[in-house]
């Protein structure tokens, strides 16, 4: 295989969806029309499982001003067990739960139903190990992310959420964030998934050195920071660590690129030279973020569509000279666009160009 392969005309595409409440598979490569049936009871269990997860993830980002406000409306004592409670939930031990995968992969009806695609070239690949799965873009919430990569695997139910062609490794996993694990009521989530660790410098290493199949957001936090609704924004042209980390242990990239992650929320925009310096400087963010009217959290809606659409085979070197990263960087940056122009008219995005920051 060469350095880079892309999807050949005629090329079968597998394709798996959930959200409906069952999951569907399908094959071929007319990506057009993809409809998604979903009974309000199905969207109300979606929209519970959505508010458990992100809206602790709000809640535990905020837990310092709800401590205050509980303290100033509720007295003392109900300020102290707020903290004590929001300190236990990052504290206490959980382990992976199947169940509570598979009750968060329900909330894919809020967006309309998500679906992977993955051409038979690709999933050959996805089915052994070594290759790293670079998600595009994180949107305002890593929902392509989490749907379409390794909770999938992490639910073990292939018969609704993962079909037995497309075989991921058991062992798959992803990296995000360290500071997510420090978040109240938000860190149960990631230990009871069980399909991510915290992406610091040993546990990449760990990762590589095992030759195991892990998905990353390059983009990061940074992602979240450009965000702007109905534009294809992506934090990209500064990004060489991972490149780095790639050469060193010949993995393989590939590419995956989620449409209708960036049309799920509206954005602040007016607050991203705060939010880009607030990463720069404690590694977080703090958008001002809002979905539907009548209930902020919840997603728009119009479903999302992760394409699995290149993979760059990296040679090994284990000392990559800059020279070396920035070559194998405009190559990455180069195919990302070129899936982008690729795939766009099939979901529905003909008229959108991808900004590269």
């Amino acid at each position: 295989m060469g350095a880079h392969d892309k999807l050949v005309m005629g090329e079968k595409l597998h394709s798996h969806r959930i959200g409906d409440g069952t999951g569907t598979t399908g094959n071929g490569i007319d990506l057009s029309g993809i409809k998604c049936s979903i009974s309000p009871w199905t969207y109300f269990k979606g929209a519970i499982a959505h508010c458990m997860v992100w809206g602790g993830l709000q809640l535990g980002a905020l837990s310092p001003v709800v401590t205050l406000a509980t303290y100033q409306l509720l007295g003392p004592r109900c300020a102290v067990l707020f903290l004590a409670f929001a300190i236990l939930s990052v504290l206490a031990p959980s382990r992976h739960s199947p169940a509570f995968c598979r009750f968060y992969l329900g909330s894919a009806a809020c967006v309309g139903g998500s679906t992977v695609w993955v051409p038979d070239k690709i999933l050959q690949l996805l089915q052994g190990r070594g290759y790293l799965v670079c998600f595009h873009p994180h949107g305002i919430l890593p929902l392509g992310f989490s749907f379409n990569g390794a909770l999938r695997v992490k639910a073990e139910a292939p018969e609704q959420f993962l079909p037995a062609s497309f075989n991921f490794p058991k062992d798959c996993n992803g990296v995000q964030a360290p500071v997510l694990w420090r978040v109240p009521f938000f860190a149960p989530a990631l230990r009871m998934w069980d399909a991510c660790t915290p992406a610091t410098k040993g546990n990449m290493k760990k990762l590589l050195a095992a030759k195991a199949a892990f998905g990353i957001i390059p983009g990061g936090s940074e992602d979240v920071a450009i965000h702007e609704h109905g534009k294809e924004n992506v934090y990209i042209n500064s990004r060489y660590g991972f490149i780095k980390y790639a050469l060193q242990h010949g993995y393989s990239l590939i590419l995956a690129y989620t449409f209708g992650e960036n049309d799920q929320f509206y954005s602040l925009s007016c607050l991203r030279p705060l939010n880009l310096w607030l990463v720069k400087r404690f590694g977080f963010v703090l958008p001002i973020f809002w979905g539907k009217t009548f209930f902020p959290l919840l997603p728009r809606g119009g479903g999302l569509n992760t394409i699995y659409g290149r993979v760059i085979h990296l040679p090994t070197i284990h000392d990559p000279t800059f020279e070396d990263l920035v070559k194998w960087h405009a190559l990455y940056v180069e195919e990302l666009k070129s899936m982008f122009d690729e795939y766009k008219v099939k979901f529905g995005f003909g008229d959108r160009e991808l900004h590269c920051f």
